[in-house]
């Protein structure tokens, strides 16, 4: 779910009001048109990921794909998306939105349609990583042409509208996954995008407007800069994946501290080219503001940490009791519930104690991981049958006695929705409002990426020695290592709770976020 918010950072706030503010200045004619046909394809990305929070388990049967190969089919859209959302960001105002906008629509069908047609893990990891780009030239262009074709004085209307759709479709997503799996193929996961990209397709070349921005404001894309970010990334997210399938030898350990070394040779390089009055791919004056910077680390540590719930629920669910893609998409609906319910409840003093309301939230989101934890381990199941895929294990698990920490841990989710991206804008100047949503929905996908293959490779770590000797089961547990996972994730959250100590007091904003 968490990497299925990307691009939505600045919806969060409107969501909650019911009635959108009047104004007296009319809506331009076409923005209505404007405003649904970014809603249709955004609403295609967004069921595409949340889809895949239920279906990689069959996906990776379907394929027979390693445990290693399996994290790579779920990380590695997040990963090419969170890499190329801020060079997205910069084609746009230099190629022009729409164009962006098409290419990446096209693109995106494109790649579905792709990743329908694998026959091996190796040909759906490389459509996965291509799909996750397509994404990031489209997502950043349609917010942004909302917005312009509005105007700052209607464009509350229009994201009162969009954002709750966008927040049905994150709640709709794992019951629709649950619901193509059960019934047809994990293939219609990625087929169903076909009809929805072409009529995306069709609808964007009509009515989307051409001009986005002024000649003068264009950008230039620092393509070193991009280089140098991506191979940072990479070398620390490849080890951590690959590592333990190949018992952590050195050069996995040499390629993390490599990472370091490209990441602070990046920094310096943007820093050169900032002096220059060059364009670079992250704007390095963002970073030397305090609270910015706290900020984007309490982001990348709250999305990692949910990152883990949402890794391993359906490797406990799917892989480990033998439930239905469907029943672990129902059973993950509580989650949302909780999040819809608090994100409105929320702005009744996210103006007044804004951080207040974001400490509340990281909280409650840390009791709700670790009441999942002792729930999982208070059914902890016994071995009930081998199959060609693994040990079944029976459990008194189940939706229902799941639902309380699902609903606790949604709610604690919705809360630090309310306040979170006006008070880590709160610091950042006008003219630096692009490159700062940028690096925000960049870190916030970066930190799913990176806690996701941090947090499977526990899991695995764990279950991966399990022997079955007639009925008896040793070296290791399932649930054992589930628990963990959500024990880890509830520490982190308890110290991103900490940090957010150093979050500023006061917020922007929702309509100086929507930029």
């Amino acid at each position: 779910m968490s990497e299925a918010l990307s691009g939505t950072e600045g919806l969060t706030a409107p969501v909650a009001d019911a009635v959108p503010k009047e104004t007296g200045t009319p809506i331009p004619k076409g923005a209505w048109a404007v405003m649904f046909t970014v809603l249709g394809a955004s609403m295609m990305d967004l069921l595409d990921a949340t889809v895949m929070n239920v279906a990689a388990p069959s996906v990776s049967k379907g394929l027979g794909a390693t445990h290693a190969e399996y994290q790579w089919i779920n990380i590695g859209y997040v990963l090419s998306f969170s890499v190329l959302l801020i060079a997205g960001g910069r084609l746009g105002d230099i190629a022009g939105r729409r164009r962006m906008f098409l290419i990446g629509l096209a693109g995106f069908t494109v790649m579905s349609g792709l990743c329908a047609l694998a026959q091996n893990p190796g040909e759906l990891i490389a459509a996965r990583l291509l799909q996750g780009s397509a994404s990031a030239m489209m997502i950043p262009q349609g917010i942004g042409m909302i917005r312009e074709k509005f105007g700052r004085e209607n464009s509350q209307k229009a994201f009162a509208v969009f954002g709750p759709f966008m927040g049905l479709s994150a709640a709709l997503g794992p019951i629709l996954g649950g619901i193509l799996i059960t019934y047809t193929s994990w293939r219609w996961v990625f087929v169903i995008n076909l009809p929805i990209g072409i009529v995306a397709l069709y609808f964007a070349g009509k009515v989307l407007p051409t001009v986005h921005h002024r000649e003068g404001d264009k950008p230039k894309l620092d393509v070193i800069g991009m280089i140098l970010c991506s191979a940072a990334v990479g070398l620390l997210v490849y080890p951590i994946i690959q590592g333990h399938e190949y018992k952590w030898p050195a050069w996995t350990w040499l390629m993390m501290a490599s990472s370091a070394v490209v990441m602070g040779v990046f920094g310096l390089y943007a820093r050169a080219r900032h002096k220059q009055n060059l364009d670079p791919f992250i704007e390095t004056s963002l970073f030397k503001k305090r609270a910015f910077t706290t900020g984007t680390m309490t982001i990348f540590l709250f999305f990692g940490a949910c990152s883990g719930a949402f890794i391993v629920s359906p490797l406990l669910l799917q892989v480990t009791l033998g439930w239905s893609p469907l029943r672990a998409g129902l059973t993950g609906a509580w989650w949302s519930v909780g999040t819809i319910i608090s994100m409105g409840a929320g702005q009744a003093f996210v103006k007044k104690t804004p951080r207040r309301v974001l400490h509340a939230g990281l909280l409650t989101l840390a009791v709700g991981l670790a009441l999942t934890a002792l729930t999982i381990k208070h059914y902890n199941g016994s071995f009930s049958h081998m199959t060609e895929n693994g040990p079944i294990f029976d459990s008194g698990l189940s939706s229902w006695n799941l639902a309380p920490a699902l609903i606790i841990s949604g709610i604690g989710m919705g809360l630090v929705f309310a306040p979170f991206f006006g008070l880590v804008l709160s610091a950042v100047d006008d003219h630096e409002l692009g490159s700062a949503n940028g690096v925000i929905a960049s870190f916030d996908q970066l930190g799913n990426a990176v806690a996701g293959a941090v947090f499977s490779t526990v899991f695995y770590g764990g279950v991966e020695h399990i022997k079955v000797s007639g009925t008896t089961v040793s070296g290791g547990s399932p649930f054992t290592s589930a628990a963990l996972v959500y024990w880890l994730g509830a520490g982190v959250l308890v110290l991103t709770w900490a940090l957010a100590f150093m979050v500023p007091k006061t917020a922007r904003s929702e309509d100086e976020i929507m930029i």
